[in-house]
């Protein structure tokens, strides 16, 4: 008498697809996470180490606290210290050029759009840095959520350093 023993290691084609998909899937999403998270790290590193530059600037022109004393100008210096680090990965990762003046948008956006209510007085200059502040972050995981394939795919190796080390630079 035969004993019939079910191989285990063999699935239908359907569940080999599904199974398939959902490896495709998960890294996508963990991946999208760790771009964003090296983002937001880049945002801040970028703001801690040329912001000193920026206030020893504005320094040598008188302005001890610029801050307060000019919150516009310091918003907007401060948006373009964040994007500066993450122009500069994002290029060594090979991001589209459309993809990274989009980002660069993203963090100049919540800069301007604070500007206007600052300008007409309804708010105060911490609430325009404070509030430009904690809406880049957001807009930034929107701006990379609609363009998620690109965001989400593995595009290590394939930077700057990795395409000069290949032609022996």
């Amino acid at each position: 008498m035969t004993r019939y023993i079910p191989d285990f290691r063999q699935r239908p084609p359907s569940s080999l697809v599904g199974a398939a998909q959902a490896r495709k899937i998960r890294p996508g999403y963990v991946y999208f996470a760790k771009h964003l998270g090296v983002m937001v790290a880049l945002m801040y590193a970028g703001m801690f180490v040329l912001d000193p530059v920026y206030e020893m600037a504005v320094a040598l022109a008188g302005v001890d606290d610029p801050w307060g004393q000019l919150p516009v100008l310091s918003n907007i210096i401060m948006a373009l210290n964040m994007s500066v680090p993450m122009v500069l990965y994002m290029r060594n990762r090979r991001h589209t050029w459309r993809a990274i003046v989009e980002m660069s948008a993203v963090m100049l956006l919540p800069a301007a759009l604070t500007m206007v209510p600052y300008l007409l007085g309804v708010m105060t200059a911490a609430t325009l840095m404070s509030l430009s502040h904690a809406t880049m972050i957001p807009l930034m995981a929107i701006a990379m959520m609609l363009r998620f394939r690109e965001y989400a795919g593995h595009r290590q190796g394939h930077g700057l350093a990795a395409t000069a080390k290949e032609s022996g630079l």
